[in-house]
């Protein structure tokens, strides 16, 4: 369980202002750590020609076909619990800020698998990160080498990267991305245990998680399993899913991932405005009656008795230093 729950925070966010790729490539700065983050993307790839995936752009255009890369962060010494440390305005310091050093853009999907596998080593874990709403490429990638490094993650990392819009504006827009990327995302997962042989622990944040569930949903009802079956645990993180929507998801899925974790936050603001713009009282992610999930084999985590990290409490688990210590002491 405690692997899981560690695992668990290694997911993505979105952030202001926003986040934007800074390449200060083969630097090298006494005390700073180099966290590698692998990337799956339908995102369109806006390219410059250049071979590494730190001259790649990937704007919020849907495509049908996936791309494949891996960014190597280098985290300051001087780097804060909870933190992304952007460059902003100025000129990207790698004694100050978090920036890129180099990177890969594979030919294909086996190049990728072949390249994750040698960096999972035997026991072959993984990571797959589901980011949530509003948020582009430059921020799921350091968001998620952010918190890897925080939590002290052992195993390699994935960004699968859906296409957000970016924007506060764009919400309607994510909603429809997410049901466009469910095939992708089913079949990444599918081509990560045939040709990988990996141990997959999922975990999704926000909006994100509506599209793991309907991804694990379909691939019950398509008689894929055993697929399911083979995961290592699936975590939701501040959920945006309607309750009754959760509910009849989890219903269809056979058999039902384990261990199976949702944190909530009562204190989550964003979540309080899904639920507005929903016309309902309250998203899965504030949950504050937990007889609503009752008989469900899932572990419910309370993390509104944490201060700290961004304001909204949407975040709470990978920006909140206190909350980032409790998580990372829970035993097995």
């Amino acid at each position: 369980m405690r692997h899981l729950l560690i695992s668990a925070i290694l997911l993505l966010a979105a952030c202001a202002p926003r986040g934007t790729i800074s390449l200060v490539e083969g630097a090298h700065v006494p005390g700073a750590v180099v966290q590698p983050v692998f990337v799956a993307t339908n995102r369109n790839r806006q390219g410059t020609g250049r071979d590494t995936v730190v001259h790649q752009t990937f704007g919020d255009a849907r495509n049908n076909r996936m791309s494949y890369g891996r960014f190597d962060l280098s985290i300051p010494a001087s780097h804060q619990v909870g933190q992304i440390e952007w460059p902003g305005n100025a000129r990207p310091d790698p004694a100050r800020h978090i920036v890129g050093v180099g990177g890969e853009v594979y030919a294909d999907r086996h190049a990728f698998i072949s390249d994750l596998r040698a960096k999972a080593g035997p026991a072959g874990e993984i990571v797959v990160s589901v980011h949530g709403y509003n948020v582009n490429i430059a921020e799921a990638i350091y968001r998620l080498g952010q918190v890897a490094h925080d939590y002290d993650a052992s195993v390699p990392v994935v960004a699968f990267s859906w296409p957000s819009s970016g924007s506060t504006q764009g919400y309607v827009y994510d909603r429809d991305s997410v049901i466009f990327t469910r095939d992708a995302l089913e079949d990444f997962l599918t081509a990560l245990q045939d040709q990988g042989g990996f141990r997959i622990t999922i975990v999704a944040h926000s909006m994100g998680t509506q599209l793991v569930m309907e991804t694990l949903r379909q691939m019950s009802i398509g008689g894929r399993g055993r697929y399911i079956q083979a995961l290592q645990g699936v975590a939701l993180i501040s959920p945006d899913i309607d309750e009754d929507v959760f509910v009849a998801q989890a219903a269809r899925i056979s058999p039902f991932p384990q261990p199976f974790v949702v944190m909530a936050s009562s204190r989550d603001r964003v979540l309080g405005l899904s639920a507005f713009l929903t016309g309902r009282s309250q998203r899965l992610g504030s949950i504050s009656d937990p007889e609503k999930l009752a008989g469900l084999p899932i572990r419910l985590i309370d993390l509104s008795q944490f201060e700290g990290g961004v304001a909204s409490g949407h975040s709470t688990a990978f920006t909140a230093p206190a909350a980032i210590a409790a998580l990372r002491e829970l035993e097995p």
